[in-house]
């Protein structure tokens, strides 16, 4: 009706002021834009333009504004979207819906029993979709993470031919240690010029050394190379924070192209992989048998190898794609993990003790008591404090399914085709009603239970559901290079601390997250590291487990 007085009203306008003169071709084209947009804003008060009304969601919806509904807030808020999500569930609850123009409506799930049901239960209901593929083709093809159906099956079950038992045993007695032992040479050469080190980023140029050799046969060489800028992992980044930034942003084809030399820019990184990429298939292509022989077979042999049902191979632009896909997770993951891992040590003074203490007394000072094993189960402490940084820092905190047929959530709101179902594990690592009152602070302890068959440990490393620890994506889904992550985490670890001591510099801000795909810290982490004097603890010694209290960064406890 009010649509209706709208319309008359302003037809009796245009009557009065067309009996004065005569309006032209355009003022008729603006005044009726302007009419439709007045009548569009009346129908769509308070949510995104074509989106449908859900009155059986008015408590859980954030209202938003007439035809753009919650755009504005990612706007605002788009260096702090986690924090955004956190504040909306801490108001909401754990259930929240919202809307953004060309999108539609998003519904936001945070507890267990909703993760198992999108990720599990009706696991085919919910896909990445073609609104996804759509913002992330350009870098990711069709790779791993944005397809669904038989081509996510192809890549998984290709890629998981290469994670065996045998493979991660010798990643622990070779590569992994040979990686953190050019990262201790680093570490000397700083020492030795009294300079303080960016953890961050030769954390990721570790992981990207290994991975890359591991995986793809390349030796990007960027530790070795610590003044050279980094060509690939520079394009990476940038790509990784583009992609993170058009989720949230439905105008993104028209944005990215009229910021000043972005689009120029955008391009020439995804050149920069594509080159990396050609250069690693048209290796491989070019070995000899002896050659394959002398090596051994890593992942790229795996997809190169394949055959599909008609007889063919993949084509080089397919292969891309595999090489893209699996860097993400292979490089930020685990790079990340370590990088917020080493930040909550060095502000958490008991754990880091508490760590060391275990180090020493399960490796008593050698690498070579370091293995497969011992990591698996020797060393709860060292598990638990990496799960506990994973829960509060997941390297990719959030994620967006959509819904392919309308459905019912198992707490009864009603979720209908199109819709885009979202999750954020950072925000559910901080849930209180899943992780109790002290889901905010860093206490590895929560991951440990008595363990009565070796009273001188911390515990037994008790790991949570999937569902309620979902760092690694759970369900079909689930990481397959979960325990290629940890290992090369435990690895490294232990490694350094084995040699070194780390603290903060003098004023270190606390870190805050970058936007990206991924959890980078905004600015680097830097440490000041000196060589340990003191040596391991004796085997005859009972490791402490006495806590100080609640724990608090120094910062807070400063402040």
């Amino acid at each position: 009706m009010s649509m209706v007085l709208i319309w008359v009203g302003l037809r009796r306008l245009v009557e009065r002021q067309m009996a004065k003169r005569k309006r032209t071709s355009l003022e008729y084209l603006i005044l009726g834009t302007l009419c439709c947009v007045l009548a569009a804003a009346f129908k769509y008060p308070n949510r995104a333009f074509l989106t449908r009304a859900r009155p059986d969601l008015k408590k859980k919806t954030i209202r938003g504004l007439p035809l753009i509904g919650n755009l504005h807030e990612f706007v605002i808020y788009h260096e702090d979207q986690l924090e955004m999500l956190h504040h909306m569930f801490q108001i909401y609850g754990d259930v929240v819906s919202l809307t953004i123009p060309v999108f539609g409506r998003g519904i936001v799930i945070n507890t267990p029993e909703l993760m198992e049901y999108v990720l599990k239960t009706n696991f085919d209901n919910y896909v990445k979709g073609e609104i996804f593929r759509q913002q992330l083709t350009d870098i990711l093809g069709r790779g791993i993470f944005v397809s669904d159906g038989d081509e996510w099956r192809f890549h998984r079950k290709t890629a998981s031919n290469i994670f065996t038992t045998k493979f991660y045993r010798s990643l622990v007695r070779g590569a992994f240690r040979a990686s953190a032992d050019d990262l201790c040479t680093v570490i000397d050469t700083h020492i030795a010029c009294d300079q303080p080190i960016d953890l961050q980023g030769h954390f990721l140029k570790l992981t990207l050394d290994a991975f890359g050799k591991l995986t793809f046969g390349i030796d990007f060489g960027a530790l070795a190379q610590p003044g050279i800028k980094n060509e690939f992992g520079d394009a990476f980044d940038f790509l990784t924070a583009a992609a993170d930034s058009r989720i949230s942003n439905p105008f993104w084809p028209i944005t990215d192209r009229l910021i000043p030399g972005r689009w120029k820019k955008h391009w020439g990184c995804i050149h920069t992989l594509h080159r990396y990429a050609a250069q690693a298939v048209s290796a491989r292509r070019a070995e000899t048998p002896a050659e394959k022989e002398a090596r051994q077979r890593d992942l790229l042999d795996h997809f190169i190898s394949y055959t599909n049902d008609d007889g063919s191979i993949l084509t080089d632009l397919e292969l891309k794609d595999v090489f893209v896909n699996f860097l993400v997770a292979g490089r930020d993951t685990t790079a990340q993990g370590l990088t917020w891992q080493f930040y909550s040590l060095m502000a958490n003074p008991r754990v880091m003790r508490n760590l060391v203490q275990e180090i020493d007394h399960v490796l008593k000072g050698s690498t070579e008591n370091m293995t497969y094993e011992v990591l698996q189960n020797g060393m709860p402490y060292a598990k638990a404090v990496f799960h506990e940084t994973l829960r509060l820092h997941p390297p990719v905190p959030k994620n967006i399914k959509q819904a392919v047929a309308d459905d019912v959530l198992p707490d009864g709101t009603r979720v209908y085709a199109g819709d885009f179902i979202g999750y954020s594990n950072w925000c559910m690592g901080r849930n209180k009603t899943v992780w109790g009152e002290d889901a905010e602070q860093f206490v590895p302890e929560r991951w440990l239970v008595p363990d009565p068959e070796n009273r001188a440990s911390f515990g037994k490393f008790k790991p949570e559901s999937q569902y309620k620890f979902v760092s690694f994506n759970a369900g079909p889904r689930l990481c397959l290079g979960q325990q290629f992550a940890i290992l090369e985490a435990l690895v490294t670890t232990c490694a350094l601390l084995q040699r070194y001591h780390f603290r903060l510099t003098p004023n270190h801000p606390v870190p805050q997250v970058k936007g990206s795909v991924t959890l980078p810290m905004k600015k680097p982490l830097m440490a000041i590291v000196s060589r340990r004097t003191d040596g391991p603890v004796p085997a005859s010694i009972p490791l402490s487990k006495t806590t100080e209290g609640p724990l608090e960064s120094q910062f807070a406890r400063e402040s």
